[in-house]
């Protein structure tokens, strides 16, 4: 039994992803659905006018020849549009391959080829980017999600025209047939893509909104990148599911996405930490700029919604109501954070201003929320207990109970494509899911992680970095012989930042300097590793970007296997030699 049976919400029913426009169309009409800006106005779609599109979009695949199981891509910046060719996606039966839009054109080309993509939905920008790399074998259109200058008959508008005077039926499709690919990582061999089902993904929207209730009232705002598996499920799947709508932000600059929340009426915000702190930041830097008296009187009043919480009171709803209204803020219900670790503080700060903050916990593999605060008893040092329907146990818990936190659920994905050996390795032999993460296990099931058993790097934005990657470009240039990345912590805030240890390639020095006729200086080798650095990371997307670097002048430690002892580095070895 879950931990919060008796206060959970029943279940809706569970359908494949391609049914989501229609369904939602027949029970909520015309209703707004999406809504995005442009010439200064927000422009609606139904839930009707979506559904049209959709199955339009849909019929038009079919026409080009898009059989079931076929790979379609998406690439662009959160819109409208983008989501709906998700959707007509599915209602053509094919399998969605949304790609990181802040990947180079050869991390694009490379998930485009890996995957054996068919189709490209894309914004004119990377049409326009992709046009710089060698072709893909598989990839025979390619379609520009919004009007371009050029006359290319393939726009999205255009499509959905086309479809709207054919008469296809649709495809037949299964809860667990697959239904997206989302790729992990960047550009080489260490990315992996994870397979999603619709029971993967619907089931997760479902668990969710049996802890939070959503209505059609509810206004979701689109920050995050929707490529990434928690904007997917939480504020584009989890929205439509329940008949809210979604307000797209123009920009992600402050004004604009609290101008958004106050036009639109915003109610529910998913973020990662990074967000939330720079919104923290924003309204501790107002209450300075309001004068010392102000400044005193916001802090007194903290205190004091913070003694009521002792005796379970929210006084902070009515004590800083216009606080709220004159930030533009008045209308949110809930903050959803998740992508990384929250710093409890700021979950806390935000509460007391009376703004419902909470975390979530999953990862891109389990669709991905495993874990969720309810509103009713938020823990900020935990992630909360397991959603509905999902297992939790840890694994090999040490004498405190921390452990490798390990699941079960119908959320958990089908497995990594064309990697059967990497699914395996991430799997006990009685079927839990790894995840690499380190935690404990409270009386109450709330779950507290406390560290990574994987080299991950998660960045204060909730970004994901590989070392591998990263390592991999570093140690084909010319005067690096071998790196070790490594996550440096942030000196405020949660999260790290991206660091390397490099060990020089001193005989491609040698003969540098033989070739110049003069001997390099320590300051000379490091900028020669710092030039090196720079052209290695031209290859990545800019959140992986190395930030600050340490030389060493012996290779690293490894085991009798040759590989690079990485228990014994850290960030910590960047601090003691100072930001580059």
């Amino acid at each position: 039994m879950h931990v919060f049976e008796s206060k959970l919400l029943p279940a809706k029913e569970l359908f494949p992803l391609g049914e989501l426009a229609g369904r939602s169309a027949t029970r909520y009409g015309n209703k707004p659905a999406m809504r995005a800006k442009r010439d200064e106005k927000w422009h609606e779609w139904t839930y009707n006018d979506l559904a049209e599109k959709v199955n339009a979009l849909a019929k038009w695949l079919i026409e080009v020849g898009i059989q079931p199981g076929d790979h379609v891509a998406v690439v662009g910046e959160n819109s409208p549009q983008w989501e709906a060719s998700y959707l007509g996606i599915q209602r053509a039966g094919a399998v969605c391959i949304p790609i990181d839009r802040m990947l180079p054109a050869s991390g694009i080309r490379h998930i485009l080829a890996d995957s054996g993509s068919r189709l490209l939905f894309a914004d004119p920008h990377f049409l326009s980017m992709l046009g710089e790399v060698e072709g893909v074998p598989t990839l025979k259109r390619t379609i520009s999600l919004h009007e371009t200058v050029s006359s290319t008959p393939h726009t999205f508008s255009a499509l959905v025209e086309a479809g709207q005077a054919l008469d296809h039926a649709f495809p037949s499709r299964d809860l667990d047939d697959l239904a997206a690919i989302l790729y992990t990582s960047g550009t080489t061999g260490h990315s992996k893509g994870v397979m999603l089902s619709s029971r993967n993904i619907l089931s997760n929207a479902m668990a969710a909104g049996r802890v939070f209730a959503c209505t059609p009232d509810d206004v979701f705002l689109s920050v995050l990148p929707v490529h990434h598996s928690f904007e997917a499920t939480a504020g584009f799947i989890f929205p439509l599911f329940n008949g809210a709508s979604i307000s797209f932000a123009p920009s992600l600059a402050g004004p604009e996405i609290v101008a958004s929340i106050r036009e639109t009426g915003v109610t529910y915000m998913c973020g990662v930490p990074l967000l939330f702190e720079k919104m923290q930041a924003g309204v501790l830097r107002n209450v300075r700029k309001a004068g010392k008296r102000k400044e005193r009187l916001f802090h007194t009043m903290m205190k004091v919604v913070a003694a009521g919480e002792k005796l379970g009171l929210k006084l902070g709803v009515p004590i800083f109501r216009g606080m709220r209204e004159q930030a533009g803020l008045s209308s949110i219900r809930y903050f959803l954070s998740a992508g990384g670790p929250l710093d409890p503080e700021i979950g806390q700060f935000f509460n007391r201003l009376g703004l419902t903050t909470f975390q979530g916990y999953g990862l891109t593999e389990t669709s991905p929320c495993t874990h969720l605060s309810p509103d009713w008893k938020i823990r900020h040092e935990c992630v909360g207990p397991a959603l509905p329907g999902v297992e939790c146990k840890i694994l090999k818990p040490d004498a405190q109970g921390i452990g490798e936190v390990c699941v079960k659920g119908p959320n958990v994905f089908l497995g990594y494509y064309k990697n059967p050996e990497a699914t395996a390795a991430c799997f006990t032999e009685d079927g839990w899911f790894r995840t690499g993460d380190l935690g404990i296990e409270h009386s109450d099931g709330y779950l507290q992680i406390t560290g990574r058993a994987k080299a991950l790097i998660v960045t204060a934005g909730g970004k994901n970095v590989f070392p591998e990657e990263l390592e991999f470009y570093l140690n084909r240039m010319r005067f690096i012989a071998e790196s070790v990345v490594v996550g440096i912590k942030r000196k405020l805030g949660v999260g790290e930042e991206v660091g390397a240890l490099i060990y020089p390639d001193y005989e491609q020095i040698d003969l540098h300097d033989e070739e110049t006729g003069k001997k390099s200086t320590a300051d000379d080798i490091r900028q020669m590793v710092s030039d090196e650095i720079k052209k290695a990371m031209k290859q990545v997307a800019e959140y992986k970007k190395i930030k600050t670097f340490r030389v060493f002048d012996s290779e690293f430690q490894k085991t009798t296997k040759r590989t690079i002892k990485r228990f014994l580095y850290n960030g910590d070895m960047i601090e003691m030699e100072g930001q580059n």
